[in-house]
This record gives C-alpha cells, sequence and structure tokens, in this order.
C-alpha cells in the first residue's frame, strides 16, 4: 500500500502572492553531488519513491479526490514509480532549513520571482540532461521557459503555468459609459480617457490599482516596464536598483492624472488586492491593473458575471520594453537521485502538462472541469509553443465554457508579446519600498515623484548591497 507523509509548511504561494527572495546563506542547501548529478543518467524502468508537495488540503474534497485518482492512475501507468504525496508548499522562509534537513519533496511550485535565487544557491537540481529531447518538455513555450535557465543555458526547473499583466475592465460598465467594450484602451493615454468617462457617466470609480501589501509596488514595476524602464540593472554579480527612471515618473504621472487631473480614482487610495477584486466583481470599478489569470478569483470566487469580465492587453507606452509576466515554476530539489528527478519529471509531464500534447488527456481535462463547473478556455500564456496550444484549444472546443471573444484583444497580443521577468533580487522589498510611492501620489496632489522614487531607491540599494 501507499504511503503518505504528512506536512503542513506555511500558505500556498499563487501567481499573485508572490513572495520574497531568499536571504539564506549562498551554499546552505546546496547537495553534494549537484553537479555530478546534472549529467548523470537515470533508469526509466528502476523502483524509485519520490515525494511530491501540495497535496490538496482536506477542505477541498472535490480537488483532493482528483488528485489521489490522478496519482493512482498514474502509479499504475508507472508501477516502478511510488509517490508519497504531503501538504508541504513553498515558504521562502522555511525553505533553507527544510532542504538543509532533507524534509523537502522531490518536487513542488516555486514562484517565478525565486527560482534564480534558488539556482545561485545551488538550490535546484539541474536538469538538463532530463530535459532535452523530451518528447513533451522540448515543446516548451521559449517566451517562458528562460527563467527556468541560467547564464550557462542549464534548466533548473519546468514552468507549468505562465501569465501576463493586463488590463481587466468591467464591460458593463464600458458600456453604461458609452464605451465599445470590444474596443478596449491601448495606450496610457486610451485608459485615462476611459476611466474619465465612466468616472463620468456611471458615478463609478474609472480606474484604481490596489497600494498596499506589496501589489502597488508590483504594479508600478509593470507600468515601468510598460513606460520603457526596468527597476534594476545586473553586471555580473552586482544588481543596481533603478527606481528612478524617466519610465516610473511617467506611471506615477498617470496615477497622478486619473486621480488628480480627472477624479477618476474613486475615493480609496489604500486599497489592498482583495478589495480592489471585490469591487470589480461588484461592478464599482471601471478599470484595473492585474494578473490576466484573474478570472477565477472575481467571476467564480466572487460572482461577477462572467459576459461582464474583460481583459486587455496591459497598456503601452512610447517606449515598451514588453510586459511582465510571472507564473508557477515545477522546482525539483538538489537532493535527489537521478532516478528519482526522472520519476519527478514524470509526474509533473502527467500531472501539468500532458493535456496540452495529448487528445485524451486534454478532453478528459475539460470535460472535468465542466463537471466541476470551472472554466475551460480561459486566456493564459501557453506553456506550449504556439502551434501546439492551437492543437489543445481544437481538441477542447466543445467544452469550452467562457465567452474567448471577450478577450480577443488580449489572445491577439500573445504570441507577440515580449515577457519581462520581475527583478531577480529582492522582489518584494522593492515592492514594498515602492507602495508608499504610489500611495503617496494618489493621496497628496504635491507629491514630488522624483523625491519619492530617490528616496525608494536608496532604501532597496541598501537591503540589496547587504545581501
Amino acid at each position: 500500500m501507499r504511503q503518505r507523509r504528512w506536512s503542513r509548511v506555511g500558505g500556498v504561494v499563487s501567481s499573485l502572492a508572490l513572495v520574497g527572495v531568499i536571504v539564506t546563506g549562498c551554499s546552505d542547501g546546496a547537495a553534494p553531488g549537484t553537479e555530478a548529478q546534472a549529467g548523470a543518467a537515470c533508469d526509466p524502468e528502476a523502483d524509485v519513491t519520490i515525494t511530491v508537495g501540495e497535496r490538496p488540503t482536506s477542505d477541498q474534497a472535490a480537488t483532493l479526490e482528483a488528485w489521489e485518482n490522478a496519482i493512482a492512475a498514474f502509479e499504475e501507468l508507472h508501477p516502478n514509480i511510488t509517490i508519497e504525496d504531503e501538504e508541504t508548499k513553498y515558504d521562502v522562509s522555511t525553505f533553507s532549513a527544510l532542504l538543509v534537513g532533507g524534509t523537502l519533496p522531490t518536487t513542488l511550485q516555486v514562484p517565478f520571482t525565486d527560482i534564480q535565487a534558488l539556482i545561485a544557491r545551488g538550490q535546484a537540481a539541474d536538469i538538463t540532461t532530463y530535459v532535452e529531447g523530451d518528447e513533451v518538455l522540448s515543446q516548451l513555450n521559449p517566451q517562458v521557459t528562460g527563467v527556468t535557465q541560467n547564464a550557462d543555458g542549464h534548466t533548473f526547473g519546468v514552468v507549468r503555468a505562465a501569465y501576463t499583466m493586463g488590463l481587466v475592465y468591467d464591460r458593463a460598465l464600458f458600456e453604461q459609459a458609452g464605451l465599445d467594450p470590444d474596443a478596449p484602451p491601448a495606450t496610457w493615454d486610451e485608459v485615462l480617457a476611459a476611466a474619465a468617462t465612466i468616472s463620468e457617466k456611471t458615478g463609478e470609480t474609472g480606474f484604481i490599482i490596489p497600494t498596499t501589501g506589496n501589489v502597488g509596488g508590483w504594479l508600478l514595476t509593470s507600468m515601468a516596464y510598460s513606460n520603457g524602464s526596468l527597476v534594476q540593472e545586473q553586471d555580473g554579480d552586482t544588481t543596481t536598483v533603478t527606481l528612478d527612471t524617466p519610465g516610473m515618473r511617467e506611471s506615477l504621472e498617470f496615477l497622478h492624472d486619473v486621480r488628480w487631473g480627472q477624479d477618476a480614482a474613486g475615493d480609496n487610495f489604500l486599497h489592498d488586492n482583495n478589495t480592489v477584486r471585490d469591487d470589480l466583481a461588484a461592478g464599482y470599478v471601471g478599470q484595473s491593473l492585474n494578473g490576466a489569470n484573474l478570472y477565477n478569483s472575481v467571476v467564480i470566487s466572487r460572482g461577477m458575471p462572467a459576459e461582464d469580465f474583460g481583459l486587455a492587453p496591459f497598456p503601452v507606452g512610447d517606449d515598451a520594453l514588453g510586459v511582465l509576466g510571472g507564473g508557477n515554476i515545477q522546482w525539483f530539489s538538489p537532493k535527489a537521485t537521478p532516478d528519482q528527478l526522472c520519476a519527478a519529471l514524470e509526474w509533473t509531464k502527467y500531472y501539468f502538462l500532458d493535456r496540452y500534447v495529448d487528445e485524451e488527456a486534454a478532453t478528459t481535462w475539460a470535460e472535468s472541469q465542466v463537471a466541476d463547473d470551472l472554466p475551460v478556455g480561459l486566456p493564459e500564456v501557453p506553456v506550449v509553443s504556439e502551434e501546439q496550444y492551437e492543437t489543445f484549444l481544437g481538441w477542447i472546443e466543445p467544452q469550452v465554457n467562457v465567452p474567448r471573444e471577450n478577450y480577443q484583444a488580449y489572445i491577439d497580443s500573445l504570441p507577440d508579446a515580449t515577457i519581462v521577468p520581475e527583478p531577480a533580487v529582492k522582489a518584494q522589498e522593492l515592492y514594498a519600498a515602492l507602495d508608499p510611492v504610489a500611495q503617496a501620489v494618489l493621496t497628496r496632489e504635491d507629491a514630488d515623484p522624483a523625491e519619492l522614487l530617490q528616496a525608494a531607491q536608496a532604501q532597496v540599494q541598501d537591503l540589496v548591497d547587504a545581501g
């Protein structure tokens, strides 16, 4: 009988609730044989046991049943592999200690923001040998796989879900304001004009973003990318924080114009992420910025009518660098043996990726989603090639239950999107320093963006230099 180890570490780390970069010592989690292991062959027929994190909790009955069914089916397909599942989830505050102690699973999810730090500290297995030439893994979308690689092109994780930032808007409010919901704003000037019209015609908030819990800084970083500026520059091992830039100042000027020029930002400027989602779902906010994977949060969880949820590409400035992206990466322990790594990769493909490359798996997944009243056909950054993703969409077309035509502008933007990753060093500390900057611009008409940014830049640079 299959045995399970039970543990619980911290909370769920989603693609929107991103956590900070690990700040522990450089070698405290590295496995002694990691470099030799990187080129070692595995035996796909060897009897092997792996531990897999993220087992759904008992209060998630349907999801837990599907998870257990998947493990049983996987073990039937691979009788030489035994899975011991546990509830362990990635927690930056305990990760290093658990890795050193050998109590982390063989594989679990980590956020985009942390994978480069894990690679640099020897805290992620080099899986290059096992990925190259693999029928499934070799088809992954190169737009998103770069974040799992080091400077030498070695691979240390598998992207299992990806997203970009987007403009989320209320199609019903657009119609009430006399705007065309099928022609959403594409530039900051157009967003500003739409915000003013929505506020004037409907009395609701034309545009607002969360400004607390590091989310304001996350969104300001996204806006800076769109306006042509990075927030960090890397030169070898040296990281220079660059917050006082033209792109960041333009982003703050936009917030100032929405609030003070057009009076279209509502009357609460200390929103957290959940409050803005609540207000979007309730029809109180016309436009906001967030991860483009927001549908489940505002429609499924909060009851926004599906036909009212609008999604457009992230607005662009004149010198846009690209759009900030993130997502979920399957991490593999550097303490794992080659046979365990190969088995963990098989599980990763089976549970997270097979539906994109196998028609039966795609149909089974889509039918189970529909049976549980969950969405099929949501806009997403494909984790496989564009051609393969189109094939996948063809397989699931009969089960699609969302109005994809409402996201057409966003969908059309994805093939040519330049996805820019989040800052690699002290991301959460950087976001935290920018939160009060956004708050100041929205609450003080005379706030000086340059002064605010210079102070935040110095604060974050000190944190970066301290290691």
